[in-house]
């Protein structure tokens, strides 16, 4: 090296910085190492080998380095000469099975041990004896010092010294040859060239890039992104067909684009349809060595640039090709440019929960010779189990003359393996189709084939419950059978079966003597109780339909409903009751009151007839009539007591309101199996702790509650053997259950009124991965199709996005009187072979699990978006919940005040908030920190607002139109943006100013706002341990970028004395052996990094090891 050759500390690449920021957050990762393990067959000459690995640290200074601080700086030290020890593990006396998983643990301690970056060794060793002429040779690097092509140039001169050794080669002196030009002189010219005008011109190329690309990829994933990623990966491999790698090849050459080309191109496009979006970034390692020097040099120069891909509608495969392959070209140009330095200059947001600017990465390899082996072995690749994950997916394809394939590396943090199979597959099923068909649009390429179509289909669909009768039949049996006892019950009085069905006739000749029959529609307008059920039950034995109202609904809402349904009359309990004039009433009394004169003789209703007709609130703002046929109605009935073991001897309840097709599922199961059916009064269900009480007094053993409610009472205290068997639940997402054992079990239920009550259910478990992830809402129930289908009516594959359309006997007739309507949302099936069969289109989104069961993600046209981005609100409000002083959260968009040109404003994100103590509610500023700490800008609550409760609509669904209305403002400190008004902002001021080489800064700025980044963030941290003699993690500082904020954080903490930093200077060399020394080393910070990460870390299941070869991150030469 020019000049250098005995300096011993030198400044990073920004590429190392990049790596040793990382390893500060996560000392305890071995994400970053780089290993290598290779069988070597026939006689192994040990002191040949020792010498030949002793010698790569000899021609290659980069691997004598450590990285010591330096006045908060981190510096490279090339130490003189290291010590390559070069330990054996016997393995020749275990039996062969036994010798293969020994062989697994010995070459994961080699090869995933962590690295310490201060005290070294970055390179170690190790040999593993097989038998007498068989070895596993483990190499491994941390990556700061190497990267994929570095690999290659190593085994090169493995190969070279081991002949020389063999050869009786002299040994050579004490000190390593000087290298004509080495890491540290790349390190310089990258300096320099971030000084120049082409630092200038290669951010311009980046920022036009990137310019309003989206900062974070919505694709869905598994679990929620954690607050600080643990680091743990895995990952799952998959294999081309010789005919795919044929056709792949032949596309390439057909359209003048390299197979690189190809692959990155149906990466963009599923990852797209996965989100879907029309436009993607991701992240491409490129070799980063450009000028010819850097070919044999070890080291890391390896980059990353993040290409930006944008489909249009209607764009063909064919036409996506030269817009990919230009753009990697475009910006291979500008490879030279750090990816960090990118990111400073661009400041997207930042977490430590998510990768800046790209969360998912593609790497190729074209594999076009074997591996050589040193003189007198052959070599093969040991696959490296991988346990890390740099980003949250990676796909990595290498094609070789004899096989190709590669791997989906995953963060098990927020997907599982089994998701990551299913994209490898989804990968190969688009590929395949694409080479087919390059002309056809992209929307159009298929993700399924034809056998796991069929197979998604079939999972959608549940035969209907055998023995459906109708309901009034079903009564009529029980109080044959058990007319003493109790129908319906309240707290004064009650209804015995007989007495029903006898009150129930005199009703039903009333109505049949009116009018009533097959087809016709009484409307009923009755609280909750033994008359309501009186009603309703009359009216199907009349063989009418009944329409339930809730008198409490106003007058103007029930003359609309009257108006559009036109019932034949309205059963009330009293004369006087609010309706139009036009409408004819009959009080219960007046049907109970005589016998009704005689009726010619009339039918009774058929499983084909209509039943009920329950009004829903439209997206028109118009309520619309859902008419419900019996064998819908008797499906759900035989499905409830089947699935739920109903019998006499059970009490259930009748919580939901009259209007709220629940009360069709509390009623008629109760009903038709001889059970009781309890009614608590109205100031019961408002109160859940009332509520919980009257459960355990009335012995009931089965209820349903509505959603909001259920997260109440699932918290409540209920004593021993008191609570019911079974809680169902729905109406509403549901979300605050967390990791409690329940001392019921909680059945969550989702279904639209049009697919009679309930389409999907399942029980819910405990969250006891402590992940945050909602419930699911189970599986289709007895008799309904739950297809999930995208804006083509194609099916989705399972784990993907797509709108819910419900199918089956449980379907709806359509809308009373609005033929277009049930047009538009009742659909011809596409997969029927029935004529006439419909599906329901629910707008809603869901996706199906590989075990069969929906997850609900919302409405698909309710979707939250700000300046162009979607918002999930379900993320924001699960990190919401997890604040100690927040019980329950809802977040919606606001309208704000006028303030543009023209007038109008963007809504702003408020956030709504049911506390846990409101005697001491959590402070504004720090809530809003938290929330920042683990979301990017745009999904941060511009507001906080307080509510006793959430509010909620007759059906117990909670009430968005209500939430402002009820709402105050959340208190706290008001922190002004101007100078630090406490010593310790104060002295942390002085901290940053020093650093940053300014005072332009309030203490709510952020500090990557005002000229930070993540190298000057470590200068800060360790002054600050300095100046506060306090043990302080970059974690901490990173996470708490603004004064305030880490002032908040330092006061709440207790105070450890700064630990003695490590030496920066000295010649001691450090030892290249067994990884156990220097993964023991205690580093400053490391302590309370862990903790952390102890808090955050989400357990990883159980699995076979997932198993790999490390794929080099560097360009093959037919990439572009």
């Amino acid at each position: 090296m020019s000049g250098d050759a005995h300096q011993p500390l030198s400044p990073l690449s920004s590429a190392q910085q990049r790596l040793w920021f990382f390893w500060q957050l996560r000392p305890d990762s071995s994400e970053y190492n780089v290993p290598q393990a290779t069988r070597l067959r026939g006689p192994l000459d040990l002191p040949a080998m020792t010498r030949a690995v002793a010698r790569l640290a000899e021609r290659h200074s980069l691997l004598r380095a450590t990285i010591p601080l330096v006045d908060g700086v981190p510096m490279m030290r090339i130490a003189p000469r290291l010590t390559v020890e070069l330990p054996v593990t016997d393995l020749t006396d275990l039996p062969a099975p036994a010798r293969e998983r020994a062989l697994g643990e010995a070459v994961d301690r080699l090869a995933l041990s962590t690295f310490d970056l201060v005290g070294g060794p970055l390179f170690r060793a190790g040999l593993i004896r097989l038998a007498a002429e068989e070895h596993v040779l483990v190499l491994a690097f941390h990556h700061i010092v190497v990267d994929g092509w570095s690999i290659g140039l190593l085994q090169r001169d493995l190969n070279e010294e081991y002949a020389a050794a063999l050869d009786g080669a002299p040994e050579q002196g004490a000190e390593p040859a000087v290298e004509a030009y080495d890491y540290r002189d790349y390190a310089a010219a990258e300096r320099q060239m971030l000084a120049g005008p082409r630092r200038a011109e290669a951010m311009a190329y980046w920022r036009e890039q990137l310019a309003g690309a989206p900062e974070q990829f919505s694709l869905p994933t598994d679990w929620p992104h954690p607050a600080v990623p643990s680091g743990a990966g895995a990952s799952r491999p998959f294999q081309f067909s010789p005919q795919l790698a044929q056709q792949l090849g032949t596309l390439a050459t057909r359209y003048r684009v390299t197979k690189f080309t190809v692959l990155l191109s149906a990466y963009a496009v599923l990852l797209a349809r996965l989100a879907g979006t029309a436009e993607v970034v991701i992240g491409v390692p490129v070799s980063g060595r450009t000028r010819l020097e850097t070919e044999r040099i070890v080291g890391l120069f390896v980059n990353v640039l993040p290409l930006r891909v944008r489909l249009r509608p209607g764009m063909t495969f064919a036409e996506l090709l030269p817009q990919v392959r230009d753009t990697f070209l475009a910006g291979h140009e500008y490879q030279d440019l750090p990816f960090q330095q990118v990111v400073e200059e661009l400041q997207p947001e930042r977490t430590t929960s998510r990768h800046p600017i790209f969360q998912h990465a593609f790497s190729y390899e074209s594999a076009t010779t074997a591996v050589t082996g040193p003189r007198g072995l052959t070599a093969s690749p040991v696959p490296i189990r991988i346990s890390t994950a740099k980003f949250e997916l990676t796909l990595q394809v290498a094609l070789g003359p004899e096989q190709s394939g590669g791997y989906v590396s995953y963060q098990s943090d927020v997907y599982e393996a089994g998701t990551a199979g299913l994209l490898g597959e989804r990968f190969q099923r688009l590929l395949t189709a694409a080479l087919a068909a390059p002309e056809a649009p992209l929307a159009r390429l298929p993700l399924l084939g034809v056998q796991e179509e069929r197979t998604v289909l079939a999972g959608a669909e549940a035969p209907p419950a055998p023995g459906a009768e109708c309901v009034d039949t079903l009564v009529e049996r029980q109080a044959r059978e058990r007319p003493e006892a109790i129908a319906v019950r309240t707290a004064d009085r009650s209804l015995s079966y007989a007495e029903l069905d006898r009150r129930a006739e005199l009703v039903a000749a009333r109505l049949r003597a009116a009018g009533a029959r097959p087809g016709a529609l009484v409307a009923t307008c009755l609280p909750r109780g033994p008359e309501l059920v009186v009603a309703v039950l009359g009216v199907l034995k009349s063989g009418a339909a009944y329409l339930p109202l809730d008198p409490a609904n106003p007058p103007g809402r029930l003359a609309a409903v009257l108006s559009e349904a036109r019932p034949l009359l309205v059963l009330t309990d009293h004369q006087d009751i609010a309706l139009p004039h036009t409408v004819t009433v009959l009080t219960l009394a007046q049907a109970l009151a005589a016998e009704a004169p005689a009726a010619e003789a009339v039918p009774r209703a058929r499983l084909t007839d209509l039943a009920y007709v329950i009004y829903t609130s439209g997206s028109t703002g118009l309520p619309k009539g859902v008419m419900i046929e019996h064998r819908a109605l008797a499906n759900l009935v035989a499905w409830h007591h089947r699935t739920f073991g109903l019998t006499a001897g059970d009490r259930s309840t009748l919580i939901a309101a009259p209007g709220f097709d629940a009360s069709v599922w509390e009623i008629w199961p109760t009903l038709a199996a001889g059970a009781t059916l309890e009614v608590p009064d109205a100031a019961t269900v408002l109160s859940p702790g009332e509520l919980t009480d009257w459960l355990v007094d009335r012995e009931v053993t089965s209820c349903f509650v509505p959603t909001p409610l259920v997260e109440r009472i699932a918290a409540a205290p209920w004593p021993a053997g008191g609570a019911p068997r079974s809680v169902l639940t729905g109406g509403d997402r549901l979300r605050g259950i967390g990791s409690r054992e329940l001392p019921f079990q909680l059945v969550n239920n989702y279904g639209p009124t049009e697919g009679t009550v309930v389409a999907t259910s399942g029980p819910v478990a405990p969250d006891t991965h402590g992940r945050g992830a909602l419930p699911d809402i189970g599986r289709p129930i007895a008799g309904v199709e739950a297809l999930v289908l995208d804006q083509e009516l194609n099916p989705v594959p399972i784990g993907l996005p797509g709108e819910l359309y419900l199918g089956g006997v449980a379907l709806a007739r359509g809308y009373l009187g609005r033929p277009e309507l049930t047009a538009d949302r009742f659909v011809p099936h596409p997969f029927s072979s029935t004529p006439g069969a419909r599906l329901y289109r629910t707008g809603d989104l869901v996706r199906r699990r590989p075990e069969g069961t929906l997850d609900f993600l919302g409405r698909n046209d309710q979707q939250l978006k700000i300046r162009g981005f979607r918002i999930e609100a379900g993320e924001i409000e699960n990190i919401l919940r997890a604040h100690p002083g927040v019980r329950d959260a809802i977040v919606a968009l606001v309208a704000a005040d006028p303030a543009g040109p023209d007038g109008t404003a963007e809504p702003v994100l408020t956030a709504y908030l049911v506390l846990a103590d409101p005697a001491s509610p959590p402070d504004r500023a720090e809530l809003h920190e938290q929330v920042g700490r683990q979301l990017p800008g745009y999904m941060r609550p511009h507001d906080y607002q307080v509510l006793d409760a959430l509010p909620l609509t007759a059906n117990g669904k909670v009430d968005r139109d209500a939430l402002a209305g009820q709402a105050v403002p959340l208190a706290g400190r008001t922190v002004p943006q101007g100078a630090a008004r406490t010593p310790l902002e104060q002295r942390i001021a002085a901290v940053w100013a020093k650093a940053l080489g300014h005072e332009n800064f309030g203490t709510q700025d952020n500090f990557f706002d005002i000229g930070g980044h993540s190298l000057l963030l470590a200068t800060v941290r360790e002054a600050l341990a300095a100046e506060l003699d306090q043990e302080l993690s970059i974690l901490t500082v990173f996470e708490h970028p603004t004064i305030a904020a880490l002032a908040r954080r330092l006061d709440a903490q207790p105070a450890v004395p700064a630990a003695t930093p490590a030496a920066a200077t000295g010649d001691a060399a450090p030892t290249a052996a067994d990884p156990a020394p220097a993964a023991d080393r205690l580093r400053r910070g490391s302590s309370r990094l862990k903790s952390l990460r102890a808090q955050n870390r989400r357990p990883t299941p159980a699995r076979t090891p997932d198993e790999t070869s490390q794929l080099a991150d560097s360009t093959p030469k037919d990439t572009i």
